[in-house]
């Protein structure tokens, strides 16, 4: 484990060094990001801010809720960011030989090789937007319900990459699912808003099947009121760990069975 802990920062070093090199580009990107995030939430507040509440909540509450998934999402993006790469382009133009050829596990090498310096760009302007719209708010902060969120956070994360890694790992099948994924990443921004605006059939889907809202909308809702699910906080935080271990463990494995599918196109 401490070896592919050394070589991860090893990896993470280089990428980092490689972009550096390029510095106005980098900051080009992270300006980018940046000033699309901020329109997005502009946007969001001009739309939000005509109505007095949705489905009871307020423009800073969703806010707030827009905010920490969109923090999430950002810490995804900053890590595995290479994986849209391999759903897209890299498979089939056969770039992925010399990940094939190391002897180190192909999916630590995919993950490793890039550290997506322009998500920092999505990452302060999350984090701006939590910040602004708590102070706006008055929240039931205490141990319990921050560390529901902050287990929440990083669980939604754990999530979002590792559909991102089931559905990249398709592509040594089928060539290329950058769409599919792509499909995916869109439905998967609906949990930036309240659960309670969607019917029934969305509202499962992102507590089940795709469960962000499990991760992120009940513990943002239970800093507003207490959680009425018939659950202890501290089970909801197992429920949430054992989760999104067990979907991780699971793209794993997804993975390696399509890596063994896989053939150099060489075009």
């Amino acid at each position: 484990m401490m070896r592919y802990i050394k070589l991860y920062f090893k990896y993470a070093k280089l990428s980092i060094m490689s972009k550096l090199s390029y510095k106005s580009n980098t900051i080009i990107g992270i300006l980018a990001f940046l000033f699309t995030e901020i329109t997005s939430i502009l946007t969001l507040f001009v739309i939000v801010s005509q109505v007095p509440s949705l489905e009871g909540w307020n423009m800073y509450q969703i806010g707030l809720l827009y905010g920490i998934t969109n923090l999430a999402i950002g810490i995804d993006h900053f890590f595995t960011d290479k994986l849209w790469n391999v759903a897209y382009f890299e498979v089939r133009s056969g770039a992925m030989d010399s990940l094939f050829l190391r002897p180190l596990p192909v999916l630590f090498q995919t993950i490793a090789c890039e550290i997506q310096l322009e998500a920092l760009g999505e990452i302060l302007t999350a984090i701006f937007l939590i910040v602004f719209c708590a102070s706006n708010l008055t929240l039931m902060v205490n141990f319990a319900n921050v560390l529901l969120l902050l287990i929440g956070i990083i669980c939604a994360s754990l999530l979002i990459s590792s559909f991102k890694i089931i559905i990249a790992s398709m592509a040594f099948a089928f060539k290329r699912t950058g769409p599919f994924l792509q499909i995916i990443y869109n439905f998967a921004n609906y949990s930036k808003y309240p659960l309670t605006i969607f019917p029934k059939i969305i509202r499962f889907a992102f507590t089940f099947l795709i469960p962000l809202g499990l991760c992120i909308f009940y513990p943002v809702s239970n800093l507003f009121e207490p959680l009425n699910l018939g659950i202890n906080i501290y089970l909801l935080m197992v429920i949430i760990i054992l989760l999104s271990i067990i979907v991780f463990i699971l793209s794993i494995f997804i993975w390696a069975h399509f890596a063994k599918k896989y053939e150099s196109t060489g075009s």
